[in-house]
């Protein structure tokens, strides 16, 4: 037990730096929503004055929180209450699927934080919770890929505080599908080389199910573009790895390599199917509804091609502010 007291307390660290980024939206009785983008539109507009919120909002562009998210959670509060799943939503058009959309989160573990906290307050400990999750995920693989503790809380603090994290907390589906790669990884990383589970012998099945279900989870929160990254990522990382032994192991009978690679790969291959089948909830339905969404090629290739940047773009990214910002609202802050 004495072994593990460094990594629990590296554990608590990983809690603690995303506690302090967002103490206001916790601790600090703030929250993470951005009601002032409300009163860009009507019929909150027509009241800015007498509530005393600004005319022009601190930023704009993060209002998908508080049009959409805070609105999708709320439903989901309002149909568990009367004993309902929240299947079909009748307050927009004439009723519109809910939960084979997807991006709700509503069967998402971690998302039990917004249905037994006030919704103000459960946006911000859900960023730390899913922050810690992925600086925890990732200081669990660098200590299974053999990497020292220092390397590795170093690693976790860096994913977890990265810049997609953290201006992704306004987007709670992608931090929380994200949060759960490295874990997959990992689970993919100890099937390969047969880690010992219990008494020191080799074992598959256990890091099996514990990707399945970190894959499970990843699909559940609801953005399955992560979804893809971390099938595509854990796929090229396994082909890397399967390659990699049979160069390595070129002592042994070409038979008994082959072989090799093909039991792993068919204990990674359920690893994938089982992680799909706890996620088929969600991702089967969502498969569905978006099968038959009006913007199903409502765009041409040419057309998305021009929605890329343009070449002059490219100084941004060593300078992101170089045209402007709009959360300073001008070209020099």
């Amino acid at each position: 037990m004495r072994r593990r007291i460094p990594d629990l307390f590296i554990l608590a660290l990983l809690f603690a730096l995303p506690l302090l980024l967002f103490w206001p939206q916790t601790v600090g009785g703030r929250t993470l929503i951005p009601t002032e983008n409300l009163y860009q539109f009507e019929p909150y507009a027509s009241s800015r004055d007498e509530v005393g919120a600004p005319a022009l909002p601190h930023n704009p562009l993060v209002s998908d929180l508080v049009l959409q998210n805070y609105h999708w959670k709320a439903f989901i509060r309002e149909s568990l209450a009367q004993g309902e799943i929240p299947l079909w939503n009748p307050h927009q058009f004439a009723g519109i699927p809910f939960l084979a959309a997807g991006q709700q989160s509503t069967l998402y573990p971690f998302s039990l934080l917004y249905y037994i906290l006030p919704l103000p307050a459960a946006y911000g400990w859900f960023t730390v919770t899913q922050l810690w999750l992925a600086g925890a995920c990732m200081y669990a693989l660098l200590r299974g890929l053999g990497g020292g503790r220092f390397g590795a809380a170093l690693g976790g603090v860096v994913y977890q505080l990265s810049g997609t994290f953290v201006i992704s907390a306004v987007f709670p589906m992608i931090i929380g599908a994200a949060a759960w790669i490295p874990l997959v990884l990992l689970m993919a990383e100890f099937t390969i080389r047969q880690q010992p589970f219990l008494r020191g012998r080799p074992a598959s099945a256990p890091w099996v199910i514990g990707g399945a279900l970190a894959l499970g989870c990843n699909i559940l929160a609801g953005h399955v573009e992560i979804t893809y990254y971390a099938l595509i990522i854990t796929a090229f990382y396994s082909a890397w790895r399967l390659i990699g032994r049979l160069v390595t192991t070129g002592a042994q009978p070409l038979r008994e390599r082959v072989g090799y690679m093909v039991g792993r790969g068919a204990w990674l291959v359920t690893l994938v199917a089982l992680g799909l089948a706890l996620g088929a909830v969600q991702f089967i339905p969502l498969f569905e509804v978006a099968s038959i969404n009006y913007r199903d090629g409502r765009s041409s290739l040419e057309q998305i091609r021009g929605w890329a940047h343009p070449p002059r773009d490219v100084v941004q990214f060593v300078l992101p502010n170089f045209y402007g910002n709009p959360t300073h609202h001008s070209y020099f802050d």
